[in-house]
C-alpha cells in the first residue's frame, strides 16, 4: 500500500511541476508558509515530505522541476524511486536520467 501512495504522490508532483508557473496547484506546492506553528505542532508539510524523499536520493527541488518537464524521463525516475524504496539501498546513484545536466542548469539558474 505504501508503494502505491509513493508512486501516486510522485506522479502527481511531476504533473504539477509541468504546469505553468502561475497555475494554482503549482503555486500551492511551491508555497512556503511563514510564521510559527503552535507549540508541539509538527512542521511537516507535503512539500517537506517530498523534499526529504528527494534529498535521500541526492536530488534538489530545482532538479525535480527540470526533470519533470520530460514525461518519459519522469516516469523512469518514479519507477527508479519505487525500486529504491523497495531495496532500501542507493540504487538510483548509478542511473542517468539527465540529472547532471539538470543540476548544472539549476546552478546556472540560481546564480
Amino acid at each position: 500500500m505504501e508503494t502505491i501512495i509513493i508512486r501516486r504522490r510522485w506522479r502527481w508532483i511531476g504533473h504539477v511541476l509541468r504546469k505553468e508557473q502561475d497555475a494554482i496547484p503549482r503555486v500551492a506546492v511551491q508555497w512556503r508558509p511563514e510564521g510559527h506553528r503552535k507549540r508541539g505542532r509538527l512542521k511537516t508539510t507535503w512539500r517537506r515530505t517530498v523534499e526529504a524523499e528527494a534529498a535521500a536520493m541526492g536530488q534538489s527541488w530545482g532538479t525535480l522541476r527540470m526533470l519533470a518537464q520530460d514525461r518519459e524521463q519522469w516516469k523512469e525516475f518514479v519507477a527508479a524511486l519505487i525500486a529504491y524504496g523497495k531495496k532500501g539501498s542507493n540504487s538510483l546513484s548509478g542511473l542517468d536520467y539527465g540529472l547532471e545536466t539538470s543540476r548544472s542548469a539549476d546552478r546556472d539558474h540560481l546564480s
